[in-house]
């Protein structure tokens, strides 16, 4: 240990001493150089965990330096190696670069010379871009690989897909993008919190076990008014009791989508529970004890759900005393009036100051949570596996992400690996063994929150899906090969949240139009310029389409779209929120996609 303890001094007195200039190559590698002191370490030593803290700590000063000093929105990796690598995609600066310098081009030249001569001026910058980079810019889909007839139009390959041993039709299926594509209309921002004082809290929701064939998307939405005094900014789900839990700063409120006996649906959410958690607003979680837990500041509170009162059969019931909180809510009498069942015990965190901020369960280890807060108030950007069967106590300390962590994912069918998404872009797969990551994945801008990651084993060969807010695509990484495979089109929508549906080999994609206010306007859409091979009807030689706007060429593509029209085999903009559901199957449909957006050139409400 007090060699450790001075190499990590050693390490934080030359993160103090770098200037503002050489620091984007500089911070990384002392970073890196202090992740190397714990993977040299013996994990079998008894002084191990106080190693990885200690370290912990010396990389934590230089990110918080970092963000502190410098003029800079995320950090680059620094905890892969060569043995542990870092996964790159495409370089998204010049799928960034072609359609906004394309406008930019326009607007200025026609600003500068009139419109009377913007075509010939701009068609003479076109061509100088283009000399220069044109060797680096994506090629028409037409030009790119498509691995078999059947793969999505809207899918994009960068390389030939691995052959893997023994494949079945639905993993090659998943690797080919063998997929139909359809979508379900969202009327509101899904998964962020737009509070106007006044909003009525809804709850939408879709049951994966009641699939329709005779739909587009074969999914139904429900909805449920919620009885709180706020926007609920937190849920879980208890799939074994049919349960969805929402939660505000002073309630929890459960709704049940369906009998658990019986396993009949319900039209609408029923009202369950209400539990009142005024003093622990953190985020929720469902164990296999059959216990909902809210963490807070230093400790976790618990319910037992198998001996709470209910709302009794028709969701009316008071549980508790009446509920009298001041609310901004304009319609004050739909707040339900339950103050909510106690909790049943409140467990005591071994660090009193411990706040969770993100946590998932452990899928190796029972009643235990990955566990991270928040580092603009902690500071710290490491988390841990939390035991909360034996007095909330540190298991293991994991580290090596720049950046605060949004979501966890983790597999039933491997549980001795998860992945992280952080904020500074990267994806990071670990070994519950290991605390470091063991691959580390670069998906997106680096400059943005974090969608979304998930991990699947089809046919047990472990690959990974990742969304990001920024990036507008969904794409598929095989793990075992280490490489980029596929990438899915979102309709120029960033990803928010996924699943997957093992059952029906499928994946839904949450996702938000970036170009549409919270009252349903659209704004900065130009008219699309589709291929010819995309157009509906031919277009003689030398000519020009109709765009008419009551004509079929009337449609628009956002002017800060990350993606070309003919980056895609079907062009298609969402225009909206939706959630998107790509079917993976042996004999899919290509052609089917889901139906183009209605954004329109003058900003108009959508709803």
């Amino acid at each position: 240990m007090p060699s450790v303890e001075d190499a990590c001094r050693a390490l934080e007195e030359r993160l103090y001493q770098i200037s503002e200039d050489p620091f984007a190559k500089q911070v990384p590698k002392v970073l890196a150089e202090a992740c190397g002191l714990v993977r040299v370490a013996d994990p079998a030593d008894p002084e191990f965990s106080a190693v990885v803290d200690r370290v912990s700590e010396t990389v934590n000063i230089g990110i918080g330096l970092a963000y502190r000093s410098f003029d800079v929105d995320c950090l680059p990796s620094f905890a892969h190696t060569h043995e542990f690598p870092l996964l790159a995609g495409p370089n998204t600066v010049f799928n960034i670069f072609t359609p906004r310098m394309y406008e930019a081009f326009t607007e200025l030249i026609t600003l500068l010379f009139g419109r009377w001569r913007a075509n010939q001026l701009f068609a003479f910058w076109l061509w100088i871009f283009h000399s220069i980079f044109s060797s680096r810019l994506p090629k028409p889909w037409p030009e790119t690989l498509r691995p078999h007839p059947s793969s999505s139009r809207l899918s994009r390959f960068w390389k030939r897909p691995t052959p893997h041993a023994a494949p079945s039709a639905i993993s090659t299926a998943i690797f080919e993008a063998r997929c139909e594509v359809s979508s379900d209309e969202l009327y509101s921002e899904p998964l962020r919190l737009v509070n106007n004082g006044s909003s009525t809290p809804m709850l939408t929701y879709y049951v994966l076990d009641d699939v329709p064939t005779d739909q587009p998307f074969a999914l139904t939405a429900r909805y449920t008014e919620v009885g709180l005094s706020e926007l609920a900014y937190g849920c879980t789900t208890d799939e074994q009791r049919k349960l969805i839990f929402v939660a505000d700063s002073y309630r929890i409120k459960s709704y049940a989508w369906g009998d658990q006996q019986s396993g009949e649906l319900y039209k609408s959410g029923l009202p369950t529970h209400t539990l009142a958690s005024s003093k622990h607003t953190g985020p929720l979680a469902v164990v296999t004890s059959g216990s909902l837990i809210r963490a807070g500041k230093g400790s976790a509170v618990v319910w037992d759900l198998d001996a709470l009162p209910t709302h009794s059969r028709t969701g009316k019931k008071r549980i508790g005393r009446k509920f009298e909180e001041d609310s901004m809510r304009d319609d004050y009498e739909d707040i339900e009036d339950s103050s909510g069942s106690k909790s049943t015990t409140v467990i005591k965190f071994a660090d009193p100051r411990l706040t969770p901020a993100v946590w998932y369960p452990h899928s190796a280890l029972p009643a235990t949570m990955l566990c991270t807060t928040d580092p603009a108030e902690s500071e710290d950007y490491s988390f841990i596996s939390l035991d909360l069967e034996h007095g909330g106590k540190q298991v293991v300390r994991y580290f090596g992400n720049g950046a605060g962590i949004g979501e966890f994912s983790t597999s039933a069918v491997d549980p001795n690996v998860f992945m992280t998404a952080a904020n500074d872009g990267h994806m990071r797969l670990y070994d519950t063994r290991v605390p470091l990551p063991v691959l580390t994945i670069y998906s997106a801008s680096g400059t943005e929150e974090c969608g979304a990651v998930l991990l699947v084993r089809p046919d047990g060969i472990p690959a990974v899906f990742t969304g990001s807010t920024n990036d507008q695509v969904v794409r598929l990484w095989d793990i075992r090969a280490r490489k980029l495979v596929h990438e899915l089109s979102t309709g120029n929508n960033g990803v928010n949240g996924m699943t997957w549906d093992a059952t029906h080999s499928a994946l839904y994609v949450l996702t938000t139009c970036g170009f549409m206010d919270r009252n349903g306007y659209t704004s900065d859409y130009r008219r699309a310029r589709l291929p010819a091979n995309m157009l509906p009807e031919p277009v003689p030689a030398g000519g020009m389409p109709n765009y008419d706007d009551e004509g079929p060429f009337n449609k628009c593509w956002p002017k800060q779209a990350i993606h070309s029209e003919d980056y895609w085999g079907e062009a298609f903009d969402a225009g909206n929120h939706r959630i998107l559901r790509y079917a993976f199957k042996e004999h899919a449909d290509p052609t089917i996609v889901p139906a183009y957006g209605r954004a329109t050139l003058n900003s108009a409400p959508y709803y």
